[in-house]
């Protein structure tokens, strides 16, 4: 029997690894109790006011969506940028289908973009799906973005440079002035998407005010999330802020009622709970510095984080093995190969009992592998 056609593209794209499943490691190793620390979700869950309208949208569920995108992309313009309007806006089924989108409205005919080797894989997913190429350019030394690297890579068939800061799986942050620089010399063609979906937990002052160039009409996309600060990762709410013509043109990717009002009226009262976002923020703050010194009294070397999880590099034992002894004693964490970081793993902060478990854990494997004393 004679095949059908397959899209090379599509064919010789790798496919998106998911973080593993308690339920899956519950059953391999037979464990009562697993921690997820794998997939930089919320450490507390989402707020009360968000699972009440849920549950009241479920009402109409047999409705198709009507106008709570519209709704929510107002109300977003209100609270993030009030010189913006609905229009600057589009909501996607999480951020990584608002990555699609842009991906799919930028890169055709070939066509190529730029991103680093360590970052959120999608950027290099999408990109060959759609039949475009990666140029991908190394962190530095301090797993910074070379972003004058990322300069010299651009050349007049570069559509989308990819810029996540944080940066997923490192945690580091493009600051302003270095940011600026490069907006200054980046060429007027390009696209330059700045995932900013851990904004949230920045704590560093240096962080640049990216919707200041989506105000200037810049070719300037800002990607944020529901995913994780409002803890609806399951929901599937993630957005765009751009010029209303680059938001006008990309929502021409839209799938249609690409996202229920189940979880857009979950994400609008989300934004309502300022106690349990401020509870939420802090949580994750707090558990971030508690791993950052407790990998130092460990002996290992952590990159210094703004987002809700903190990566360590080239541990004792090497990645896999670590994963693999953590696994065995029920602390899912994130070994990141395919994040383009070979030799490190990257753990989310959970809850404090969480947090402290796990710690307990890695200092037991370490002594017990005669790593430290």
């Amino acid at each position: 029997m004679k095949r059908p056609r397959f899209n090379p593209n599509l064919q010789n794209t790798p496919v998106y690894v998911a973080g593993r499943a308690i339920e899956e490691i519950q059953e391999k190793y037979g464990l009562e109790r697993v921690v997820k620390l794998a997939s930089n979700e919320s450490p507390i869950g989402p707020s009360p006011l968000a699972v009440q309208a849920a549950l009241e949208a479920l009402g109409q569920a047999h409705r198709y969506p009507g106008v709570a995108d519209a709704n929510l992309r107002r109300k977003l313009a209100e609270r993030l940028a009030p010189d913006l309007s609905e229009e600057n806006f589009v909501v996607g089924n999480g951020a990584t289908d608002v990555i699609r989108m842009v991906t799919q409205a930028f890169t055709f005919d070939g066509g190529n973009n730029v991103m680093a080797t360590a970052t959120f894989p999608m950027y290099h997913i999408l990109t060959a799906a759609y039949g475009g190429s990666c140029r991908t350019v190394s962190l530095t030394p301090t797993f910074d973005f070379d972003l004058a690297g990322i300069l010299n890579q651009i050349d007049d068939d570069t559509r989308i440079v990819f810029l996540c800061s944080p940066n997923n799986p490192t945690g580091k942050i493009i600051a302003h002035n270095d940011l600026a620089r490069f907006m200054r010399e980046v060429p007027e063609h390009v696209v330059v998407l700045l995932d900013e979906s851990y904004y949230d937990y920045v704590a560093d002052a240096h962080y640049p005010d990216s919707l200041s160039y989506v105000r200037e009409g810049r070719n300037v996309i800002v990607l944020r999330s529901f995913s994780k600060a409002s803890g609806l990762a399951n929901l599937r709410v993630g957005y765009m802020i751009a010029p209303a013509e680059i938001a006008g043109y990309v929502r021409h990717a839209l799938l249609p009622f690409n996202t229920s009002d189940i979880a857009l009226a979950a994400a609008s009262a989300s934004m309502d709970d300022d106690e349990f976002n401020q509870n939420q923020r802090q949580t994750v703050l707090a558990g971030r510095a508690y791993f950052e010194s407790a990998f130092d009294e460990l002996d290992l070397f952590a990159i210094h984080s703004q987002a809700n999880f903190v990566t360590i590099v080239e541990p004792p034992l090497g990645a896999a093995r670590l994963t693999e002894l953590l696994l065995q004693r029920g602390f899912i964490v994130r070994e990141l190969t395919t994040f383009g970081m070979k030799n490190a793993l990257r753990v989310s902060v959970g809850a404090p009992d969480e947090n402290e478990a796990f710690v307990r854990a890695l200092k037991t494997i370490l002594e017990t592998e005669g790593v430290t004393a």
